[in-house]
């Protein structure tokens, strides 16, 4: 059991109300970070960092962007935090936790699972971390040259969308032609119509429902089908 655990939960949750901070609640308690946001947020009472902004009237909540001297000294502080110098080298959950975390975990096994749909798991399948379809998305962005297709939005985050998905057409995942620079907005918006368990048929060139022997009708109703689910 983690010592967080062992303080009463209203007097925890009473000064995190005076001290505003879940960080200065567990250095005040000399207990574990991680485990007094847990609590609090069981207790419904943890807040959002934008909520804190709002909280004390910051008009930036929400709005503010890294500068890349920022990005860089938050990349050189998470180079100095690996190994041993990592707070969890060594160690291990405490019961509690691993018993929460399994909890959570039977939760969304089979028809639970966010990914499953009617026997089959929709999302990115594990070849998408294949050195080979890495090299195909390099390709892919150079040749777009590193511009959404869709907005036009140059650089930023970007993603090689499939026109055909992979559960309609598996041939046609490492094929370039099927693939397209978006950015990450469109690709969730006008790619996959706000559900990514769908996707836009509109995007498709003729010459793909040639090469790959697909019926343009057939792929309105399937995709229409996840959109309604």
């Amino acid at each position: 059991m983690n010592n967080a655990d062992l303080i009463e939960t209203k007097e925890l949750v009473a000064k995190y109300e005076e001290l505003k901070s879940s960080y200065k609640v567990a250095e005040f308690f000399s207990v574990s970070a991680t485990a007094v946001k847990r609590i609090l947020k069981r207790e419904g009472v943890l807040r959002t960092q934008k909520t804190a902004a709002l909280e004390r009237d910051n008009s930036f909540a929400g709005k503010y962007e890294r500068t890349e001297s920022h990005k860089k000294n938050l990349s050189e502080l998470g180079k100095k935090r690996t190994g041993e110098n990592n707070h969890f080298f060594n160690k291990t959950h405490s019961d509690l936790t691993k018993e929460i975390l399994s909890e959570k975990a039977k939760s969304r096994l089979g028809e639970l699972n966010p990914n499953y749909k009617n026997g089959k798991y929709l999302r990115r399948p594990r070849d998408f971390k294949i050195a080979q379809f890495s090299k195909i998305r390099n390709f892919v962005f150079n040749r777009d040259k590193f511009t959404c297709k869709l907005t036009g939005q140059v650089g930023g985050h970007l993603h090689a969308h499939h026109l055909i998905p992979y559960w309609v057409c598996p041939e046609a995942f490492l094929d370039a032609d099927n693939l397209i620079t978006v950015s990450t907005e469109a690709h969730f918006k006008i790619c996959h119509r706000e559900s990514w368990g769908s996707f836009n048929v509109e995007l498709i060139p003729n010459e793909l429902i040639i090469k790959y022997s697909l019926d343009r009708e057939r792929l309105n109703e399937l995709a229409s089908f996840w959109k309604k689910r």
